[in-house]
């Protein structure tokens, strides 16, 4: 499969980890887990909206223009994203892990965020290097 192609494929996969993370967090509701946040007003805070554009929604915009760009330093740029991506799901999984209360769901499910996302680097590396 060309690289290209392998790399719009994990930004997907990326896009439904994240979305089933998510998903994991919620569904603590049907088990009768109180999952509202104890400060919570109503509001949901400025931050939620910077991450969901960084993590649902700026991938597509990465899929987009690995689509339709073929320009070096579109594949540079690209390149440092996916390794600052790389950074932060590992980050996170460290807090998962290094939390109070354990859920298996979520280790699993951030530890192969991690790997794809880790995969997703070496590939965006390959891509700078054959172009």
């Amino acid at each position: 499969m060309e690289t290209r192609n392998k790399l719009i494929v994990l930004w997907i996969l990326l896009l439904i980890g994240m979305m089933l993370h998510f998903n994991y967090h919620i569904s603590g509701v049907f088990y009768g887990i109180d999952i509202k946040r104890p400060d919570a007003n109503g509001e949901e805070p400025a931050s939620i909206h910077i991450i969901r554009g960084i993590y649902y929604h700026l991938p597509f915009l990465w899929i987009v223009i690995l689509l339709y760009t073929k320009r070096r330093i579109t594949h540079y740029i690209l390149l440092v994203i996916s390794v600052l991506y790389t950074l932060s799901h590992g980050m996170h999984l460290f807090e998962e892990i290094s939390g109070t209360s354990r859920n298996f769901s979520q280790l699993t499910l951030l530890s192969i965020v991690l790997v794809v996302s880790l995969i997703s680097a070496v590939e965006h590396y390959r891509l700078t290097r054959n172009n």
